[in-house]
């Protein structure tokens, strides 16, 4: 059984979920999870320059509108290593579409240490600035078209998780 369906979401979801880290803040490789091997590999080195503002990966237990589970970006100073379980609280969602597709990125802060932050106005308004800039453009010389829709709250964040999760649920007893 694959990391996705194996690790539960949380038992305080949607206030506080769990995540697995596919792509460490810093660097411009980009990891996937793959369920049929449950192992995690080398998707592709981005194109440009540019670098993952955070560290990022997959609430377990959901699945989103782009037929993967629900994207996480965490805010956290130093990068977190592929395939660590973070507990985090979401506090806002980027809302982006990709290639066509409605595609959400959850932000969410460690519990370990930095439960204070609470919503995206706690956050370094450079931080949200360059995380917004990097998923307008990191695609761009791939010629894939990313639209950044803007930033919404965490009461929207938490009804995506929440959404994710009943389409997991739908899946796997219907599936």
């Amino acid at each position: 059984m694959s990391l996705v369906n194996r690790i539960p979401i949380g038992k305080e979801c949607p206030d506080v979920i769990n995540c697995i880290v596919e792509i460490p803040k810093d660097t411009n490789a980009k990891y996937e999870y793959d369920e049929a091997l449950d192992i995690f590999r080398l998707n592709r080195c981005l194109y440009s320059s540019m670098r993952y503002t955070s560290s990022y990966g997959f609430i377990p237990q959901t699945f989103a509108l782009d037929n993967d589970p629900l994207d996480i970006v965490i805010y956290n100073n130093i990068p977190i290593e592929t395939g660590t379980l973070v507990e985090v609280k979401p506090i806002a969602v980027l809302d982006m579409t990709d290639n066509g597709y409605e595609d959400y990125k959850i932000v969410g802060v460690p519990l370990s240490h930095v439960p204070e932050y609470k919503s995206l106005r706690d956050l370094d308004a450079h931080w949200i600035t360059t995380t917004a800039n990097f998923f307008s453009h990191y695609k761009s010389l791939e010629n894939k078209e990313v639209v950044v829709n803007g930033w919404r709250s965490k009461t929207a964040a938490k009804k995506i998780i929440k959404n994710a999760h009943s389409r997991w649920c739908k899946l796997l007893h219907n599936g």
